[in-house]
């Protein structure tokens, strides 16, 4: 959902009628003119449109995935899909003529950082495995990080996503992990991590972690068990109480203590492909309960058991939350 946040809600909802209707079928040529006309009225409405076409072609991709029992076929589409990432960034930024600019850029630094990823799930999916110094560790939907161990130190590369930490003994070599904003050195711990835009949230259940933003030029802060923090590459927040419900999703469970529906959403949408919407006149609402993060659509019925509210799947992977008529 955040990347479509700097698009009106009924703009992209607009377009994403639109969609529905010329993939349908039988489109007559007065219904292509009003689509035409809708596109030329404003850049904003050409943007929806090409937003709902860029979401349609990522869960098209992702459903051509082969399964894990192919593990070469698995492998050969992933080096397919790095070699057209490269591609597609590399013919960015020579027709754009701004190539170093698109180099600085977050998204692009992550992008090609995690194309050699050891350790890479898909959305909707989790992992729980064992690494070589009997750290175990669980990955949720969508992360990306890699596992770098030497003979010096043993470190874990956060790139994308989230994941809880079960450290391993190992008195000879520390274990740090690197997000994008600094680094945590774990002493004797179980600890979460997830990455956000611009920022790094991380949350201790046993022992303590010590963390360091790149940037800050104060000491790093040690958290100690029951504590979170939030930090960014300058500073970190002051540590507050560990929320009891932190790694349900580890279980397959999503906890929602007294969220907004638009915030519940936001969590949900990490678990499903394509677009999950909410009409702003209801984000409002608040969302108490357990809901399944593996069974999404099972979560959506939940949500409209206990609010007024419906699901409008305008295509199977575009669904809008909004008000019960």
């Amino acid at each position: 959902m955040a990347e479509t946040q700097d698009i009106p809600y009924a703009t992209l909802e607009q377009a994403a009628e639109w969609y529905a209707t010329l993939r349908a079928g039988a489109v007559d040529e007065d219904e292509r003119r009003r689509w035409q006309d809708w596109l030329a009225q404003g850049a904003g409405n050409r943007r929806a449109w090409a937003r709902v076409e860029a979401i349609s072609q990522n869960v098209a991709i992702a459903r051509q995935t082969p399964d894990a029992s192919s593990a070469a076929l698995h492998a050969a589409s992933a080096q397919r899909q790095r070699r057209k990432l490269v591609k597609t960034l590399a013919l960015a930024a020579f027709t754009t003529g701004l190539g170093w600019q698109l180099a600085r850029t977050e998204d692009v630094q992550v992008a090609f950082a995690g194309l050699g990823a050891s350790h890479r799930i898909g959305v909707g999916e989790r992992l729980d495995t064992v690494l070589a110094d009997g750290t175990r560790i669980w990955l949720d939907s969508g992360t990306v990080l890699d596992q770098r161990y030497d003979a010096a130190q043993r470190l874990v590369v956060l790139h994308r996503g989230e994941f809880v930490l079960q450290s391993g003994q190992d008195a000879r070599r520390p274990l740090v992990v690197r997000s994008r904003q600094g680094s945590m050195r774990a002493l004797g711990t179980r600890f979460q991590v997830r990455q956000f835009d611009g920022s790094t949230r991380l949350g201790v259940s046993e022992g303590r972690v010590e963390v360091t933003p790149f940037d800050a030029r104060g000491p790093m802060l040690v958290v100690e068990a029951g504590q979170e923090v939030r930090f960014t590459r300058s500073g970190i927040s002051t540590p507050s109480a560990l929320p009891a419900g932190r790694e349900a999703w580890t279980r397959g469970m999503l906890i929602a203590e007294d969220l907004s529906l638009e915030a519940f959403l936001a969590e949900l949408s990490r678990y499903r492909h394509g677009h999950l919407g909410c009409d702003p006149a209801i984000a409002a609402l608040r969302v108490v309960g357990a809901f399944p993060a593996h069974d999404t659509d099972q979560a959506l019925a939940m949500l409209e058991a206990a609010l007024p509210v419906r699901a409008r799947r305008v295509l199977p992977w575009w669904v809008t939350v909004e008000a019960k008529k």
